[in-house]
């Protein structure tokens, strides 16, 4: 059987097609920190896990190096999917919810690991070992730490061994076309890490590296103490923000970094009565969206015309997406977590869908004049875009004339925000 890090020329070629595609999943992406990438050495990569799939797309995409990673056991049950998810490099690893027996099977994943990290492919892991939408972290598991452990056994003093954090911090967990910081921080070279830890046990090694990866994690995202004041901090922050100009998505996060500390510090009543005002918001289905534009009533009219005008372009796009809209609207409604739908949603719109349309744009040459395959080509890569630009558009349109029906809930959010702005501006 061939090595997973053995090159592939058919991976290689998914693999750009992917990293493209990924980019249009999103309204803005922006890479932060790849100076701190490691153009050398060993390379073990742990990203935060927030929103299933589309995490580990998110690390792929940040060059169009081959990455092996690591996923739950129990997809690998089925011998071709199995097969496939070998293919596109992903290995199977036991957690502790599996039972004792089942984390024996995790000795070959751990060896395969370590061989193609000492080969030089990079190997990311979720240390975190489960997926949640919050701008937060869940404790990290040790995996991560034997494992480097283990490259340097093997390593020695051959090359540099490096744990790298990044942070991906998302504009929005359920919504597609949304914005996405991929936000890489100085990696921990293990040799150095080891020396300033000299004499200590195996498990205060394997400790120190933890609390040194979840510092370091913490600090390339929004990170919010995850307690009861997450949902009211949370709405405040945003509310306070709504009136600041960052061009960068980067700038953006060290602002509401920022915020929380101080709203944490100097106002927890004011974060209890944001949570109670986020829960009547969301009851009435508005976004957080809508609540800090600042669009005017005319305008929104105007933009409601232009919706109304531009629905015949849309219609006809919407047409080459037939195939994956049915597709995300029979799994969608069977999803018991509902942070799997984007991942759905660019499975089913570039893994299958578009493959389904150059296959349809080929039998069109028998039929049709030439030019019509590249048309249907072009269109069916574009209209993932236009579409949920359009589906977006509307869906914060609706809440932003919801809350303005609103008027004690208007009232209250411009009190909210007022009074967020008011700390934030003494410091």
């Amino acid at each position: 059987m061939a090595r997973i890090q053995d090159r592939d020329r058919l991976y290689e070629f998914l693999l750009r097609y992917e990293n493209m595609t990924f980019h249009w999943a999103f309204n803005k992406l922006e890479y932060r920190g790849l100076s701190n990438f490691p153009t050398d050495g060993a390379i073990i990569l742990a990203p935060n896990h927030c929103n299933t799939l589309m995490d580990a797309l998110a690390v792929l995409s940040i060059n169009n190096d081959p990455k092996v990673f690591v996923a739950r056991a129990d997809i690998f049950k089925k011998p071709r999917l199995a097969k496939f998810l070998r293919f596109i490099k992903i290995l199977p690893i036991s957690r502790i919810r599996d039972g004792k027996e089942a984390l024996l099977n995790n000795g070959d994943t751990i060896e395969e690991s370590i061989s193609a990290i000492c080969d030089g492919v990079p190997f990311c892991i979720l240390p975190e070992g489960a997926h949640r939408p919050k701008h937060s972290l869940l404790p990290l598991k040790k995996g991560i730490a034997r494992i480097a452990m283990g490259v340097i056994d093997r390593a020695g003093d051959k090359m540099p061994v490096y744990i790298v954090p990044i942070g991906l911090e998302y504009g929005d967990y359920f919504e597609y076309r949304s914005t996405l910081l991929v936000n890489i921080a100085e990696p921990i070279k293990l040799q150095d890490f080891l020396s300033e830890h000299k004499g200590e046990t195996e498990n205060e090694i394997y400790h120190k590296i933890l609390l040194t990866l979840e510092e370091r994690m913490k600090d390339t995202i929004i990170y919010l103490p995850d307690d009861e004041r997450y949902t009211g901090l949370w709405e405040l922050m945003n509310l306070g923000y709504s009136d600041h100009k960052v061009n960068s998505l980067y700038g953006r996060m060290r602002w509401m970094q920022h915020a929380a500390s101080m709203m944490i510090k100097r106002n927890p009543e004011l974060i209890e009565w944001a949570e109670k005002i986020a829960k009547k918001r969301e009851q009435r289905g508005i976004s957080l969206k809508a609540s800090t534009s600042k669009r005017t009533p005319l305008e929104g009219i105007g933009k409601a015309a232009i919706l109304v005008l531009i629905f015949p372009l849309v219609a006809l796009f919407s047409i080459l997406l037939i195939p994956a809209l049915i597709l995300i609207g029979i799994i969608k409604p069977k999803l018991k977590d509902k942070t799997f739908i984007n991942s759905i949603r660019h499975v089913a719109l570039y893994i299958i869908n578009v493959p389904i349309q150059i296959i349809l744009s080929l039998v069109s040459l028998f039929f049709l004049p030439w030019w019509v395959c590249p048309l249907m080509i072009v269109g069916s890569l574009a209209a993932p875009t236009v579409f949920y630009e359009y589906i977006n558009d509307w869906k914060h349109l609706i809440a932003y004339f919801r809350l303005r029906s609103d008027k004690p809930l208007r009232k209250a959010l411009d009190k909210i925000k007022e009074q967020s702005q008011k700390i934030l501006s003494k410091n």
